[in-house]
């Protein structure tokens, strides 16, 4: 079983995970697929250790698609990911950040705790932080 945990110095995972989290992203999902591709691309990345349930987090993805949307910035897969983080209810969830530098994305994964599996995959165009 793959620990996602941050390299102390770098905060990002070894390339051994790497490759794990490419085949966990491996979905005919877009945003997923998008991801997946930037990662083995070489994008930066990272997997937190900590963890929250689903339902915590969904008021503030709303938040972050609607300022998108008015901000007229491009998303993949952001009214998906609102509907699976809102099925998986209370179950605790592990975020990671995949950004690609050239065209500017970046992508958040949503990961299950156990049994280790991918339960939404979103994109956002630019660098802003705070979509």
């Amino acid at each position: 079983m793959c620990h996602w945990r941050p390299a102390a110095r770098a905060g990002y995972l070894p390339d051994v995970e790497r490759t794990r989290l490419a085949e966990l992203l491996d979905s005919p999902d877009y945003a997923s697929s998008a991801c997946r591709h930037a990662l083995l691309d070489g994008a930066r990345f990272v997997v937190w250790e900590s963890s929250g349930p689903a339902d915590r987090m969904v008021p503030a993805y709303e938040r972050r698609e609607a300022l998108a949307a008015a901000a007229g910035t491009s998303t993949l897969g952001f009214s998906k990911a609102l509907v699976a983080l809102r099925a998986a209810g209370s179950q605790h969830l592990r975020l990671g950040t995949v950004t690609r530098a050239q065209p500017s994305y970046r992508f958040t994964v949503f990961l299950a705790v156990d049994p280790e599996v991918v339960i939404a995959c979103l994109g956002v165009e630019g660098e802003d932080p705070h979509i």
